[in-house]
This record gives C-alpha cells, structure tokens and sequence, in this order.
C-alpha cells in the first residue's frame, strides 16, 4: 500500500492482541481510579444530600402541589363549562351499562348525603348550584302543540268578511 509522493501512505494497521490488552489495561485503570475515589465520591455525595436534600424536597412538594392544582383547576373549569351536560351523560351511560350499579351509586350517594348532613349539620348541596345539586330541568315545552290543533280546524273565516 504505497502513496505516490503527494500522498503519504497510511500507517500500518495496529496488532489485535496489542490493540486487546492496551483495552484491558484502559478499562483496569478506570475500574482502579473508580474504585479508588469510591470513598471520596460517597462522602461529597452525602454532604451534597444532606446539603440540598430538604430543599429538593420542599420544591418536589410545591411542585407537586402546583400539578395538583393545575389538575383541579382544569377540571373545574370543564365542570363548569360543561358540567350539567357530562354529569348527565355520565349517569345515563352507567345506567345503559349497568343498571344495577347505577342504582347502587345513587343509593350510595343519597346515604353520604344523609351522612354529611347528620354529621357536619348543612347540606352538602349548600355549596353547588341550585340546578346541579336537585337536577331540575326546565319542563317540557310543547313547541309544536298549536300546530296541530290549527290543521285539524282551519279557520275557515281568514280573509273574508
């Protein structure tokens, strides 16, 4: 593998065995310093933790709690954006599904209401809408009522006198 005189020839390839130990000795070398410096590095570890560790801690605790209400405040405010509308899907829903159940959790529910007003002496519906908490609808309009009544008696007299 000669070059010509503008290009030099490359070196020779190195030998595997001597390419394998230089490896081995590196990778002993570094096991050696790690295992040397192990005592060291656990001791600034553990100034380090003892140092910052009640801080981290405190800040995973506002962290957390920042989520948490973040959490709560997106879901107050779908609930109040749609919340009448997918409470009531909900129900009717779990109703389609399981009847039994259904009836369950209402009966449930109505014994912790009863519970929650035995206990603290208020209702629990003080606190929510008037609509949301006794699921009044507004009656059932009859858009189409007169319709019928007109077409089945027209009156004959329109028009003429």
């Amino acid at each position: 593998m000669g070059g010509s005189p503008s290009i030099p020839s490359p070196p020779p390839p190195p030998a595997p065995r001597d390419v394998a130990a230089d490896n081995a000795a590196a990778y002993r070398m570094n096991v050696e310093t790690y295992i040397e410096k192990a005592p060291e590095m656990a001791a600034l570890e553990n100034k380090l933790r003892i140092q910052y560790s009640p801080q981290q801690r405190s800040l995973e605790r506002q962290l957390s709690a920042l989520d948490q209400q973040s959490g709560v405040q997106a879901g107050i405010q779908l609930e109040q954006q749609y919340g009448p509308q997918r409470s009531l899907e909900a129900l009717r829903r779990q109703y389609e599904q399981s009847p039994q159940a259904y009836a369950l959790n209402r009966g449930l529910g109505d014994q912790m209401t009863k519970q929650f007003e035995r206990l603290y002496g208020t209702s629990p519906y003080g606190s929510v809408e008037q609509n949301v908490a006794t699921n009044r609808q507004p009656g059932p309009v009859d858009l189409y009522g007169s319709i019928g009544k007109e077409i089945k008696n027209p009156s004959v007299t329109a028009g003429t006198k």
